[in-house]
């Protein structure tokens, strides 16, 4: 009788991969970004372009990237518009001041199957860590992604998922400047979908300057308020109560660096979730004035 041998595993194909980059007036980074994407020989490279005025469409025509443009500049519809234009099994978005690592997609690839993971993030590390904003962003990174295991949530700075799955949940085109991954995770997980991170790593340029820190966090807080409009309203003090946490953690000899980041974080993001409460209420009035002068 003959003896039935294992089926081997299957090898990770890169070329099953689509790697989507979202970009706008990105040309600072974007040429070390794409140098190493292209090394890792994707099956297809796709840029959504937010109407930039730099260099940026230049470098994506010279090194032959597909480039699509989203005219409502925001970040939810970028990426559905790039999940809807792909073509390979998995999609991969990168953003555009990360580098990947040799063999960054096909570890990604093989976490995705052996885990049977909808989606898995690369291990962030700093390119840079010069000033203090770097270096404690680079520990928050390396808290959440430093060792490779199941997660509730990912980012999309650099990551994969599994494009059929990804299709039937979809990005939300109204988070318009940030949060549309949370909200994305968030539904993945309500259809118990796993999520997880990776041993792959990939560099990411940090906020380097305060400025540039705080103008992301103003952002970041737009889009709890967007999450708080769709989740329920006790999101809005998640900033603060988030904040408040981390620095009581941090209240020790090894972790007291991070308490002005933690007070600065809360601080900032939670103004920019009231900006973000304001500027939905006034969204709601306008639509329903509108409705009602219709009806008139």
């Amino acid at each position: 009788m003959a003896t039935m041998l294992p089926t081997p595993a299957k090898k990770p194909r890169n070329d099953e991969v689509s790697i989507i980059i979202l970009t706008r007036n990105s040309a600072g980074t974007l040429r070390k970004c794409l140098k190493t994407v292209i090394r890792e020989k994707p099956g297809e490279i796709l840029a959504v372009d937010a109407q930039s005025t730099d260099e940026t469409t230049e470098i994506l025509k010279e090194n032959a990237v597909r480039i699509l443009v989203d005219p409502y500049r925001s970040l939810g519809y970028s990426r559905q518009l790039g999940l809807l234009s792909a073509t390979s099994r998995y999609v991969m978005f990168v953003d555009s001041d990360v580098e990947l690592t040799d063999n960054c997609l096909t570890l990604l690839i093989s976490d995705l199957e052996n885990n049977d993971w909808v989606g898995v993030h690369a291990k962030l590390l700093s390119a840079g860590n010069s000033s203090y904003w770097e270096n404690c962003q680079n520990e928050i990174y390396m808290r959440y992604y430093g060792i490779p295991g199941p997660r509730d949530r990912i980012d999309t700075i650099c990551a994969m998922f599994r494009r059929d799955i990804l299709l039937k949940v979809g990005f939300d085109p109204h988070f318009k400047e940030s949060a549309e991954d949370i909200d994305l995770c968030r539904r993945l997980r309500a259809n118990h979908l796993g999520l997880g991170a990776s041993a792959a790593v990939a560099y990411h340029q940090h906020r380097l300057s305060f400025v540039d820190f705080a103008r992301q966090r103003f952002r970041n807080g737009i889009g709890v308020a967007r999450l708080s409009s769709k989740y329920g309203r006790r999101t809005i003090l998640n900033p603060l109560i988030a904040a408040a946490s981390q620095t009581i953690r941090s209240l020790n000899p090894r972790q007291w660096k991070m308490i002005l980041f933690w007070v600065a974080n809360g601080t900032i993001e939670f103004i920019g979730t009231l900006y973000g409460v304001g500027r939905i209420a006034r969204s709601s009035l306008s639509i329903n004035a509108k409705d009602a002068r219709s009806e008139k």
